[in-house]
């Protein structure tokens, strides 16, 4: 521009020295070239106005093309979730997530009780939760769980038929399936385990830890010990309590944090524990010796969902991010991390990657699932009964 303004000035004086060679007064050369240098400069400074305009209007451009780009910028979710694998799942979701739609996750990690306890007395603090599924199910009954629009998950048609509703269909998905199962020590355990009866061999005295009732696994581990000696959970509880008193000479530990109970495996306090099969996973990474055992009863499974808590301001952002947890991107890292064991029929994994997993139609529709209606009338009994008889170990 500055190039353009030094030409028409130049010009401007050309023009005023040609009429004063003609013979004209110096007034009216005077005059003229005053005129023409005064266009000059108006013509220069309209080129400047339209060029710094149309510059503006390039820089609005860009930015409206990556607002679009990201749609929840300036929004936020806080997301109340598991306290294990947060860096691979800051990884594989939260900033994929985080990038794609410019919004802020606030994640707060913890045991699972405990979370649920926060989430009762303050529900406004939260937005997101992601838990097992005997507490989504008291969340919902306290009417904490927002019923959410299906139609808004893109993903939802991908998943096994099991995990697209499973706490009913105004409620969120599942995005994990795991499997309870018994793991072993090959090098210290005095014996061989197949069975969810073995636990109650006499030489697994003192070396076994099983799942406080309150922790996520407890009412599987209730429905395999139900299972094991022809029990029904609501009907038998006296009988089976009686088969848990028979079983606790056994157990060092009853646990909530399935870490703790991998520490003591790792320590050498405990030879065998029940636990899910994720769990499993990471033990494997610290003992090439352990050795998981899917029960000759049969694998008592249950889901980790997604849902959004009643009162989310931001439910369009909150959809959208219970649709991406269940998205093929998330589902396969989290896979391929050894993280969660996908709930998409697409998902493919080789068996290497998938070992250890509750993977493939084969395996889900081998699963045992408990009843949930009957787990929540009777928990609080059991709770109370499980306290007086775990209490002094």
């Amino acid at each position: 521009m500055k190039k353009k303004v030094l030409t028409l000035t130049l010009a401007a004086a050309m023009a005023a020295g040609m009429l004063a060679g003609c013979g004209s007064s110096a007034e009216e050369t005077t005059a003229a070239a005053e005129t023409t240098a005064a266009a000059a400069e108006t013509e220069a400074a309209e080129e400047t106005e339209a060029a710094e305009e149309a510059s503006e209007a390039e820089d609005a451009g860009e930015a409206a093309a990556e607002t679009g780009d990201k749609p929840f910028a300036g929004q936020s979710l806080t997301v109340s979730t598991f306290a294990f694998n947060a860096e691979l799942l800051q990884k594989n979701v939260y900033d994929p997530f985080m990038e794609q739609t410019g919004c802020e996750l606030i994640v707060e990690g913890g045991k699972n009780a405990e979370r649920v306890t926060k989430i009762k007395e303050n529900p406004s603090a939260y937005d997101i939760v992601i838990i097992g599924d005997s507490f989504i199910t008291d969340l919902i009954n306290e009417g904490l769980i927002a019923e959410i629009d299906s139609s808004k998950l893109t993903n939802l048609d991908a998943l096994y038929d099991c995990a697209k509703a499973p706490f009913g269909e105004q409620y969120g998905p599942a995005y994990t399936f795991n499997r309870l199962g018994i793991v072993y020590d090959s090098a210290f355990c005095p014996i061989e385990l197949t069975s969810w009866a073995d636990l109650w061999n006499p030489e697994l005295a003192g070396s076994i830890s099983i799942p406080d009732i309150t922790a996520t696994s407890g009412p599987l581990f209730y429905y395999a010990t139900a299972k094991t000696f022809d029990l029904t959970p609501g009907e038998d509880d006296d009988a089976i309590f009686e088969k848990l008193a028979e079983l606790k000479p056994n157990i060092v530990r009853t646990y909530t944090s399935a870490n703790d109970t991998i520490t003591m495996l790792n320590q050498g306090e405990i030879s065998a524990a029940v636990l899910l099969d994720y769990s499993y996973t990471t033990a494997k990474q610290a003992n090439p010796d352990y050795i998981w055992v899917d029960p000759a009863e049969g694998s008592y499974s249950g889901f980790n969902a997604i849902n959004i808590i009643e009162g989310c301001e931001n439910m369009e952002l909150a959809e959208a991010f219970v649709d991406f947890y269940i998205s093929h991107e998330v589902q396969l890292a989290e896979a391929l991390d050894g993280v969660d064991s996908p709930v998409r029929t697409d998902v493919e994994l080789t068996e290497e990657q998938a070992q250890n997993f509750t993977y493939g139609e084969e395996t889900i529709n081998s699963l045992l699932f408990p009843d949930w209606s009957v787990i929540n009338d009777n928990l609080a009994d059991w709770v109370n009964r499980w306290n007086e008889l775990f209490s002094v170990q």
